[in-house]
């Protein structure tokens, strides 16, 4: 994708899509992360309930469309989480780096998995220099997981890789997964109302 088409969608994001998101009621923040490289983008909203996340569906299918008429790009999966883990010590903030962890795992052992990652692996990454915070969000139906790590610069998430990487076979043994599909992209936009927990 053009330079000036990654441009146009991060403009579009913040012009169009966060301002519906925040008057839609019940959301409580809009992410959007993205790889220059490919092109590719993800963004995210987020949601008190799943009631607040399920009436805002218009406004998600609005956003999309004109993203996509924005970019001259295309949707290529749109996908609903609950957030089981948000642990952070700073507040979201655009400008970090994103290792992006994705596994489709089985939904008995979401539970199990979540424990994995609490007493395993966020003591590891607060350990390292720039962890920012850690995002784990399941689809208990499905036994899809995603487990985010921000961190303050891709110098800092690309050495802590030596540190974590043993223990991403760990996790997926531990969500009943064969593979991790690791991501990075750039946090270009972050709007949160949720609070630091550190």
């Amino acid at each position: 994708m053009p330079a000036e088409a990654i441009d146009r969608g991060i403009a579009n994001f913040k012009e169009k899509v966060v301002p519906a998101a925040k008057a839609t009621p019940g959301n409580v923040g809009q992410v959007l992360l993205l790889d220059r490289k490919t092109g590719a983008g993800i963004g995210i909203t987020l949601w008190e309930t799943a009631q607040a996340m399920g009436a805002s569906e218009q406004m998600g299918i609005t956003a999309r469309t004109q993203s996509t008429a924005a970019t001259g790009g295309s949707i290529v999966n749109v996908e609903r989480f609950e957030q089981v883990i948000a642990d952070r010590t700073a507040p979201p903030q655009p400008g970090g780096f994103v290792r992006l962890n994705s596994m489709a795992g089985s939904p008995s052992k979401i539970d199990g998995s979540v424990k994995f990652i609490e007493k395993q692996v966020l003591p590891v990454l607060r350990a390292q220099k720039g962890y920012r915070m850690l995002l784990m969000n399941v689809d208990r139906t499905t036994g899809r997981t995603t487990v985010s790590t921000v961190w303050d610069s891709l110098a800092d998430l690309q050495a802590s890789e030596s540190k974590i990487s043993s223990l991403r076979r760990d996790a997926a043994d531990a969500a009943g997964a064969s593979d991790v599909t690791v991501e990075i992209f750039e946090s270009v936009f972050a709007d949160v109302k949720q609070p630091a927990t550190a």
